[in-house]
């Protein structure tokens, strides 16, 4: 946010429902539902002309349904860590997710923060002293209560098995950029550029070095793509 704000933009961020502190309505979600929430939070603001949107991970999933469904709200987007078609990966861990929701039991800690460990690069894994620094922010977070874990976890189950929303891409008829990541498990890099390929007219940048959570270990570079992207528009 700061580097947008210092290039002279105006930045709203909000929590999707089942992410306090918004609240945590009764499953199901799905993207659609919550692009309408998007929708809403501007309609709240006041921002009735088309905006920027930028998105990562579900959060790009969202941004790419604005720009199909309310192409009139949106004068440039970019999709971060998000836009491809589901790898064999994705759909498992995202299974493997939704069930544990499905059984509606906090696990300990330890365990929500070495799986979040996985949107490292590999090199960052042998590093003891990386681990340790993540798992010092993370190991002592407080379990994702339901229905929001579930929410979400069905939303994205649906989402990565839609095979009609990759054909989309082809309807897509404002400014886009992919941001992808070097080493992103869920979005590699190679699906990141079909996806970029197949909508009209997008550009594509990749930051090497990354995992899935580049736009916090690299977050400078990644400010950079934005700002340059959208000050053009």
């Amino acid at each position: 946010m700061p580097p947008l704000v210092a290039a002279g933009f105006a930045v709203a961020t909000y929590d999707n429902r089942g992410m306090a502190p918004s609240s945590s309505p009764p499953a199901p979600y799905s993207v659609s539902v919550m692009t309408d929430d998007a929708v809403a939070v501007l309609d709240h603001l006041g921002w009735d002309e088309p905006v920027h949107v930028a998105g990562h991970s579900m959060g790009g999933w969202i941004a790419e349904t604005l720009v199909v469904n309310h192409p009139e709200r949106v004068r440039g987007a970019a999709f971060m860590g998000s836009a491809n078609r589901p790898t064999a990966w994705e759909i498992a861990i995202t299974t493997v997710e939704r069930d544990l929701a499905r059984l509606d039991y906090d696990l300990p800690p330890l365990f929500y923060a070495t799986e979040t460990l996985r949107y490292l690069p590999i090199a960052d894994l042998q590093d003891s002293d990386v681990v340790s620094s993540w798992l010092s922010v993370l190991g002592d977070l407080p379990p994702w209560p339901n229905p929001g874990r579930l929410g979400q976890y069905e939303a994205a189950l649906a989402w990565s098995t839609d095979p009609a929303r990759t054909a989309r891409w082809s309807e897509v008829r404002v400014p886009c950029l992919v941001v992808a990541f070097e080493h992103d498990v869920d979005s590699p890099p190679r699906y990141a550029r079909e996806a970029a390929t197949a909508m009209p007219g997008c550009e594509y940048r990749e930051v090497p070095g990354a995992g899935h959570l580049g736009i916090v270990t690299h977050a400078g570079e990644v400010s950079r793509h934005l700002t340059e992207f959208f000050a053009r528009l």
